[in-house]
C-alpha cells in the first residue's frame, strides 16, 4: 500500500531527525538476508547505541537535502537502502557492520556519511579496523608516559650502580 503524502512528511522528519543526531552512517545493502538475521543485526546495533533503518532513496534524498547534506550522492547506492546509525561512536556502525558482513554474506556495505561527508566502501572498511576512543586515549597516554618511564629507569639504574660503588669502597 502506497504513503500518504501525510506518512511520507513524517518519515521525512523521522530520517532528518536521526540525521541531525548521528556521528556516522553506515549503508547497506539488506537483500538476501532472513527476517531474523535482520532481527539479530537489529539488537546487535542497540546494544552499541546504533540504530538500523530502512527508507526510499527519494526521502532520504529530501531528509540530507533538509540537513543541508545535499552534496552526497546516492546513485553510487544499489538496490534496498539500510541505514545504520551511530549516535555514540564514530566507528561503532562501521565496526558492527562489517563483523556482521563477515558472518553474514548477503550483507553488502554500499558507503556512509562520516564527518558529513559521503564516504565509499573502502572508507567504511577502514573505519571499522581503528579502534574506538577509549583505545586510542589509551594508546596515547602510554605512548607519552613511556619516554618518562625510561627516565626513571635510567636514573634508578644508575643509583644502583652507584649504591653498589659506594658499597664496594665500603668493604675496602
Amino acid at each position: 500500500m502506497a504513503k500518504t503524502k501525510q506518512q511520507k512528511q513524517q518519515t521525512i522528519k523521522d530520517l532528518t531527525d536521526q540525521l541531525s543526531k548521528m556521528k556516522s552512517l553506515v549503508f547497506i545493502d539488506y537483500y538476501g538476508l532472513k527476517a531474523n538475521e535482520i532481527n539479530q543485526l537489529r539488537r546487535l546495533l542497540e546494544k552499541k547505541e546504533c540504530q538500523y533503518l530502512v527508507a526510499k532513496k527519494t526521502l532520504l534524498k529530501l531528509s540530507l537535502k533538509e540537513m543541508g547534506l545535499d552534496n552526497i550522492n546516492l546513485d553510487k547506492i544499489k538496490g534496498g537502502v539500510g541505514l545504520v546509525f551511530g549516535f555514540e561512536s564514530e566507528t561503532a556502525p562501521a565496526k558492527l557492520v562489517a563483523n556482521f558482513a563477515k558472518e553474514h554474506g548477503e550483507l553488502k556495505i554500499q558507503g556512509g556519511i562520516f564527518e558529513k561527508e559521503f564516504v565509499n566502501v573502502e572508507m567504511v572498511e577502514r573505519l571499522s579496523k581503528l579502534p574506538n576512543k577509549a583505545e586510542l586515549l589509551a594508546q596515547f597516554v602510554g605512548t607519552i608516559k613511556e619516554p618518562i618511564n625510561n627516565f626513571v629507569y635510567a636514573l634508578k639504574g644508575n643509583l644502583k650502580n652507584l649504591l653498589c660503588v659506594l658499597e664496594a669502597i665500603g668493604k675496602r
